[in-house]
């Protein structure tokens, strides 16, 4: 039996950053956005990694690291970053799952 059809790492990266700029604004403050977008090219950063185990907390499926990835966008300032969503996707082409912890909502 063949396993899943998996996204690459890359192509569900660039999914979770477009479901961000597309739930945005419905999830963010204006200052929030207006910094994002001022700062984004020479600050932003998108970040993929292994999800960690905060997860368990906010969704009720067991997350195995080899069909989901994390990722990270935010500012990275001199003095802190700035974190503005923390995104589950699921890398499964037949199933489809997105969750998103939005900045201030953690």
């Amino acid at each position: 039996m063949a396993g899943p059809r998996l996204y690459s790492e890359e192509e569900v990266t660039h999914q979770a950053y477009d479901i961000f700029l597309e739930l945005a604004p419905d999830n963010l403050s204006e200052q929030d956005i207006n910094d994002f977008n001022e700062h984004r090219e020479e600050l932003g950063f998108i970040e993929e990694s292994e999800p960690d185990d905060q997860w368990q907390d906010f969704v009720a499926l067991e997350i195995e690291p080899e069909l989901f990835v994390q990722v990270l966008v935010g500012l990275e300032f001199d003095n802190q970053d700035i974190l503005f969503a923390k995104i589950l996707i699921s890398r499964d082409k037949d199933a489809p799952f997105c969750h998103i912890l939005w900045k201030d909502s953690e």
